[in-house]
């Protein structure tokens, strides 16, 4: 198994899936950013599924990202936020933080910044293989926000970054990382919509 699939796992026993499920009342902001992500998780993987498999690429022009590409990218960048986030290491660009060990595998190098297809395969595998991914990427964020206290939140401010994320604390590092899921999960739901798609409801899979 890669080892960067491994270390994105860790936290992910039975245990930890049993204690995810009961509030911390010792840090109630990590928990309640715990349960968030959880629910972020679930939504997004919704707006994935809501497309048909042969409009996975879909893109409403030539200069736009595809459909998958929006939830590859999403997921990269949460796995690199929370990454350089929980490594005691630094990364003081991009270049450094490519090569760290806490990035999972993707499945196959699409461009995440420019607009990039799928290496031909079926659509059932391309979409499988970006469920799967984005899946993984949620799951190491969560698994390494049930690591830290309520103290962990303020630190970070000091700690050597891309130049993108100087200047965030840890608690900045997460938010930033939701408000970006947010941005690009709207774009796929416009995707939907200009395929006559009617997207999954936002309140009724964010209540709990």
């Amino acid at each position: 198994m890669n080892r960067r699939f491994l270390f994105g796992m860790v936290g992910l026993g039975p245990l930890a899936l049993l204690s995810a499920k009961i509030p911390s009342l010792d840090n109630p902001l990590v928990a309640n950013l715990v349960k968030r992500w959880k629910q972020s998780q679930t939504y997004t993987l919704a707006i994935l599924d809501a497309m048909p498999l042969e409009q996975l690429e879909f893109r409403p022009s030539p200069e736009q990202m595809s459909f998958a590409q929006h939830f590859m990218h999403l997921g990269f960048t949460n796995n690199s936020f929370i990454g350089i986030l929980i490594d005691p290491k630094t990364y003081p660009d991009f270049d450094a933080m490519m090569k760290a060990d806490f990035l999972l595998e993707r499945p196959d190098p699409i461009n995440l910044f420019q607009p990039d297809v799928l290496v031909k395969r079926s659509p059932e595998v391309n979409k499988t293989l970006v469920a799967n991914y984005l899946n993984t990427t949620f799951d190491f964020v969560i698994s390494s926000l049930q690591t830290l206290t309520d103290n962990d939140l303020s630190k970070g401010l000091e700690k050597e970054k891309p130049w993108y994320l100087a200047g965030h604390t840890n608690l900045d590092l997460i938010l930033r990382g939701e408000s970006h899921t947010a941005h690009h999960r709207a774009q796929a739901i416009t995707y939907l919509r200009m395929n006559d798609i009617k997207p999954p409801g936002y309140s009724k899979l964010n209540v709990f």
